[in-house]
Order: structure tokens, then C-alpha cells, then sequence
């Protein structure tokens, strides 16, 4: 459904599966757009970095047995779920391209999502990683350390 809608308000298609009220635009503001285009492509490198940082060490879910090593060097010197954080910007980016219910009410869900799982993440992190996970959490933030580095 997402992806339909994206590409029918991208191509300008005619056809929906969703009322108008979920998909037509709130506002029109070019500033606004270029602000979105910006972000989906600034995502899409940090998406890119990410999984080079990751290197050896992805894994999906929440899996013991395929734990990997703790990787806290790169991108997650600067944030500890860099590829969480890369989706939520995808998502808010596309919300600003096409500022319309349907995908700013999806980024907000997806965001809050992310977010939960993140938590539930960090729990598994501690148990699997102890002392080690915590230190990092200490000196790395969720999403990103805004601060300046000694």
C-alpha cells in the first residue's frame, strides 16, 4: 500500500485504495520538498554507512545464538541505532515530499515503532553484552550524540 502510494502520487496516477481525505496534500511548499529530498537522500547514506559499519556483525532480530561483536566504532560512535535512525528520516523525509495524512500519519507510526523496538533492543543488548553495552550506552546516545567530542 505504501509503496502504491508513493508511486501513484509521485507518477500523478489517478486510481486510490485510500479516501481522498488520507491523500490529498495539506500544504504545497517547495521549501518544505527540497527539505524532504534532502533528508530521504542524507537516510539513504546513513543506510549505506550503517551496513558498512556493521560489517561482520549484522544480524536481524533479536538473536543469541548470532550476536556478533559490539560494534561502537563509525557511524555508532555517533549513534547507537544508526539504521533505526536512517528509516525514521527516510520516513519523515517522504512526509515532507508528500505532506498528505496517509504518509505523515505512517511516519509517526513507523517512528513510534521503531521506537519500541528499540527499547526492547536495548534490553537484549544488555543481557547479551553486560558492562560492555552499558559503557557504550554511557557515552553514546540513541539516536545521536548532538554534543561536542573531547
Amino acid at each position: 500500500m505504501w509503496i502504491f502510494e508513493v508511486l501513484k502520487t509521485a507518477f500523478q496516477i489517478q486510481l486510490s485504495f485510500l479516501p481522498d481525505k488520507f491523500t490529498e496534500m495539506l500544504f504545497d511548499s517547495v521549501p518544505l520538498i527540497i527539505s524532504g529530498i534532502v533528508i530521504v537522500i542524507f537516510s539513504i547514506l546513513t543506510l549505506k554507512i550503517t551496513l558498512i559499519g556493521f560489517g561482520e556483525s549484522l544480524r536481524f532480530g533479536l538473536d543469541k545464538n548470532n550476536k556478533g561483536k559490539l560494534v561502537t566504532k563509525g557511524i555508532f560512535s555517533v549513534s547507537r541505532n544508526p539504521f533505526f535512525l536512517s528509516l525514521d528520516l527516510y520516513f519523515s523525509g517522504i512526509a515532507l515530499i508528500f505532506p498528505n495524512i496517509f504518509f505523515i500519519g505512517f511516519a509517526i507510526l513507523t517512528i513510534v515503532s521503531i521506537h519500541l523496538f528499540i527499547l526492547k533492543e536495548e534490553k537484549f543488548l544488555h543481557r547479551v553484552y553486560g558492562e560492555e553495552y552499558e559503557n557504550y550506552s554511557k557515552k553514546v546516545k540513541r539516536y545521536i550524540n548532538i554534543s561536542k567530542r573531547n
